[in-house]
């Protein structure tokens, strides 16, 4: 069992309070529609049949839903209970058997070294504290030669005059408390992060053009 001292429960506090906040409604809401139709496109040329496979912070599972045909089992994880409870219900409403969501912090999880052939990481590296912190647990539990399947928000790269407004409105709501934690990277910022932590860069691509979604398609060495 983990033991979270008192300032790690007060992370997974700030960490947790704006997903539960808009867990209902964050379906009807997302604009990024396309966004995950590529995010989940993506990931089905890479993921096998046999695949076991893990997401961290999948929200309401719609990235996790959409690749469990593809796989042998996902299973999805996220520091909201009512995200997790949303996609829970989603799983059962599509009959989708192979896809089990666990309420947990993506920092430290209960599972075995090596136990997953791929793992998505999807729009989160970019909101948490500690992004090293969740890469470490990803390579932790990756099998030897397993995928991380990522894309991130980077906020440090230009986007068109008009589109402007789609990248002050996350900064703004930083600056008022709204979102706790918000990293400004570049899509250089994304590959040294991944290659500190011990990924080979095989492929990336831009989803979204404001804020840059930046696809990565990494490997454990």
């Amino acid at each position: 069992m983990i033991k979270i001292n008192s300032q790690e429960n007060e992370r997974i506090i700030k960490e947790r309070i704006l997903w539960e906040k808009i867990a209902e409604n964050y379906d009807k809401t997302s604009k990024f529609e396309e966004t995950y139709k590529l995010s989940i496109e993506k990931s089905k040329k890479v993921l096998g049949s046999d695949y076991r496979v893990l997401e961290i912070a999948c929200g309401t599972g719609i990235i996790s839903l959409g690749i469990a045909d593809k796989v042998n089992s996902v299973v999805g994880v996220d520091i909201s209970p009512k995200m997790i409870s949303i996609a829970k219900e989603k799983a059962l409403r599509l009959s989708v058997s192979n896809a089990d969501f666990q309420t947990a912090d993506g920092y430290y999880l209960q599972y075995k070294d090596y136990t997953f052939d791929a793992i998505l990481l999807f729009n989160v590296l970019h909101i948490v504290k500690e992004p090293d912190t969740i890469l470490t647990e990803a390579y932790r539990l990756l099998k030897p030669n397993g995928y991380l399947i990522t894309a991130t928000d980077c906020y440090s790269e230009p986007v068109p005059f008009l589109k402007k407004i789609n990248v002050l409105v996350p900064k703004i709501m930083k600056r008022f408390g709204i979102i706790n934690y918000l990293s400004y990277f570049s899509k250089k910022d994304i590959i040294s992060l991944l290659m500190q932590n011990k990924f080979s860069i095989m492929e990336d691509d831009i989803f979204h053009d404001a804020p840059v979604n930046y696809y990565v398609l990494a490997q454990k060495k």
